[in-house]
């Protein structure tokens, strides 16, 4: 049972979006799944580096389009992926300490807490200009 269900409620509107979403909640799982089976660090590290590369190609990707269709609220939008961004960056300093278990405990929660957070609070924000734009 996943620890992290998607629903759809989760959508954003952007199918590309949603499916870059998904990953991030099935990467999750798979870190939380490892946990759970008492797998180590050699084993956990490259899928938590594929959590938080794949975290900041999303939102590369999310703000290249905000940026291509002139989105409005694209200050308020990159402070908050810089500030997720540090926290991912701040988490792979400590892996790359050797403390790889301490960091999954913290970051595949963290992650999906904060996507959840975020797609309701900040990114539903743009589907108007997004639709407006012909990006669905």
């Amino acid at each position: 049972m996943a620890l992290y269900d998607w629903k759809d409620d989760y959508s954003v509107g952007v199918t590309r979006f949603d499916n870059h979403h998904k990953r991030l909640f099935n990467i999750a799982n798979d870190l939380h799944e490892m946990m759970k089976q008492g797998r180590g660090a050699d084993v956990i590290e490259p899928v938590l580096r594929e959590l938080i590369d794949y975290t900041r190609y999303h939102l590369a990707e999310e703000e290249k389009v905000m940026e291509s269709i002139g989105y409005s609220n694209i200050v308020s939008h990159k402070m908050a992926h810089k500030v997720f961004t540090d926290q991912l960056n701040e988490a792979m300093a400590e892996v790359d300490q050797g403390k790889t278990i301490f960091v999954v405990i913290k970051i595949a929660r963290t992650v999906i807490d904060w996507l959840i957070n975020h797609i309701y609070v900040i990114d539903k924000k743009y589907l108007p200009e997004m639709t407006a734009a012909g990006i669905r």
